[in-house]
């Protein structure tokens, strides 16, 4: 090869590119790979977003729920109370008189515990920023115990499920007694009218026609139903006014901004605040003798505390 070829040669082999292996083969790896890891984490984040978004909703749902069904629990013990809140007598025997057959369906309800296990017993959600940064340096980073309520606070607190759910079985035991004193009231009307006694103005004489085991069971039921309604009649109240704000301490109402609120309740007509006053209580000495219970027992009996 002539000296100018081998000139030439080289400076052709000169003008190649020389292979860099960082830049033709590390690189572009690294830029693949880091992409890929950033379209992972803003998956995984997105998913993240969204089950916590659900999470809210299920739970706001849930409360929502219940809500509904203690006001449709309210609304019933009121019409039910509706046909006997005029009784003001202290004589067993003509309370139950002036109690009528209840003719409304007596239905039970269902509450399951498992839908509210999102409540906590204490506020966890809906934070705001500086209350996040304190949370975070006394308990993460200074390890200090969280305070948590007194077993008596718990116990009295809609935070309690337990309590919760005892308000909606105290409510299906006020159907189940409605509906077996609707029976014995429809028994005592029977028995009266053969003996062609229409009210209660005697009640020595109503007594002696109905006997002992009909007069007992009859007012005993009826107070049973009178002190219970009274009693759930207030539980279903405190509970309608006092739950929404517990359930959303919560629920991260940020994750579901476009649902608002739990809705609230605020009833201030006269008549229904009558209907909250329980009914006067009836002469323990006199029950007594008419159920063949102690003074005691037909006190404790006929008297509910929240």
């Amino acid at each position: 090869m002539s000296h100018d070829a081998e000139l030439i040669a080289k400076a052709i082999s000169a003008l190649q590119p020389k292979p860099d292996y960082l830049k033709d083969y590390v690189l572009p790896f690294v830029i693949a790979l880091f992409g890929a890891l950033l379209g992972g984490l803003s998956a995984v984040r997105i998913s993240k977003r969204q089950e916590l978004k659900n999470i809210a909703r299920d739970n706001f749902v849930a409360a929502n729920q219940v809500f509904v069904l203690a006001h449709g629990c309210l609304a019933k013990l009121v019409a039910i109370k509706s046909n006997y809140e005029h009784i003001s007598s202290d004589v067993p025997l003509v309370r139950a008189g002036e109690f009528p057959t209840i003719v409304t369906k007596l239905e039970d309800v269902k509450f399951n515990a498992h839908e509210l296990f999102f409540i906590r017993t204490r506020p966890t959600a809906n934070k705001s920023l500086w209350q996040k940064i304190k949370w975070t340096f006394l308990h993460r980073i200074l390890r200090r115990k969280i305070k948590q309520p007194s077993i008596d606070e718990l116990r009295k607190s809609w935070r309690n499920v337990v309590k919760i759910g005892a308000m909606f079985e105290n409510y299906n035991q006020v159907m189940e007694l409605l509906r077996k004193r609707n029976h014995i009231n429809e028994r005592v009307k029977e028995v009266m009218s053969q003996v062609g006694i229409l009210e209660y103005r005697d009640v020595n004489l109503v007594r002696k026609m109905l006997g002992d085991e009909l007069c007992g069971g009859f007012v005993d039921i009826t107070e049973s139903a009178i002190s219970l309604t009274d009693y759930v009649l207030d539980e279903l109240h405190q509970f309608l006014l006092e739950f929404p704000k517990i359930a959303e301490s919560n629920i991260e109402l940020s994750k579901i901004k476009e649902w608002g609120h739990l809705p609230t309740y605020h009833n201030k007509q006269q008549a229904f605040l009558n209907c909250l006053k329980p009914i006067v209580k009836p002469n323990y000495i006199t029950m007594s003798e008419y159920t063949g219970m102690t003074e005691a027992t037909v006190l404790k009996k006929y008297n509910y505390e929240r």
